[in-house]
């Protein structure tokens, strides 16, 4: 069996409940849905800007 990154990204995704159904979701929610996914990405980069930091910082103390 052939396992594409992209097939690897779908599972990763529906881990956290992604995609998810926008059928019926009128254009006021979907608005709200988006910004909501935006402030959530935003969260999400600087969860990682801080942790890049964090094992950057500790492979600059061990590194010999």
């Amino acid at each position: 069996m052939i396992v594409h990154e992209d097939d690897d990204a779908v599972k990763k995704a529906a881990e956290f409940g992604l995609p998810r159904n926008l059928e019926g979701m009128s254009v006021d929610s979907l608005k709200a849905y988006r910004t909501a996914l935006e402030a959530e990405i935003k969260n999400v980069e600087g969860a990682l800007v801080h942790r890049e930091g964090a094992v950057a910082g500790a492979e600059a103390l061990f590194k010999i």
